[in-house]
């Protein structure tokens, strides 16, 4: 059986709240590692482990949308109560699989955290950067941040990082909102004070989205929040969980 999630907190099995994270594109089951050591002790922080990337990596990676939502959502409808969060692209997925529990499970998660990204209804993934040659695909990566462009200078890292990169914005370009009824859903949404990609449209929008409470929450960092303050952000999903 395909583990969907991999347990990053030291205790998982004591643990009352159970959170299940979704990473930026290209991420892997770790990166929200770090993250997990400073979340309260009665939450567990679980990452996604998609194919073609670490504990995954010789499986080839997803390449429909549809499927993998199908998937993560027959995951998670086994759980008990599992919060959402989706970081960056994630909050995107996290967002469709929250859809799919609704339609195909007649389930609602205790809440869904969104950090970093667009309401689904602002969110314009791009639809060709999966199919740029390498090097301009690098050059697009490297003008949105998130990636020390030392680091992704690296051959290395690029002939590691870049299939699953690659794939994750194919899974994106894929994306298409659709009208539906608001989820029956608290969703917080987590934006960094200086955050030059977000306009508050995008930020306010998430509060369309839920027929329950909404709070926008903003802390200190830019669009990579993972990459600042985690104490302060580990404190808001703590109290949105």
């Amino acid at each position: 059986m395909t583990d969907w999630f991999v347990p990053l907190s030291r205790s998982a099995t004591g643990a009352t709240r159970h959170v299940y994270a979704f990473p930026q594109a290209g991420g892997g089951c770790s990166t929200f590692a770090e993250l997990a050591d400073r979340l309260p002790r009665d939450i567990a922080l679980w990452g996604l482990n998609l194919p073609g990337r670490q504990a995954r990596f010789l499986e080839p990676p997803c390449t429909d949308l549809d499927a993998l939502v199908g998937a993560l959502a027959s995951d998670l409808a086994g759980r008990d109560r599992p919060v959402l969060f989706g970081y960056c692209s994630g909050a995107c997925l996290a967002f469709l699989v929250a859809r799919r529990l609704r339609k195909d499970w007649s389930l609602s998660p205790p809440a869904l955290i969104a950090a970093s990204y667009p309401a689904p209804d602002r969110a314009r993934p791009p639809t060709d950067l999966h199919a740029l040659d390498s090097e301009a695909f690098w050059q697009e990566i490297l003008s949105h941040g998130g990636v020390p462009a030392r680091v992704a200078a690296e051959p290395d890292f690029r002939e590691l990082f870049e299939p699953a990169l690659r794939a994750d914005y194919a899974l994106l370009s894929a994306y298409q909102h659709t009208e539906e009824e608001p989820l029956d859903v608290p969703i917080t949404m987590i934006s960094g004070l200086s955050d030059p990609v977000l306009h508050a449209e995008d930020i306010d929008g998430w509060g369309g989205h839920t027929a329950k409470e909404f709070a926008s929450v903003r802390v200190p960092g830019d669009h990579w929040l993972l990459n600042g303050d985690l104490t302060t952000l580990a404190h808001t999903i703590g109290r949105a969980a």
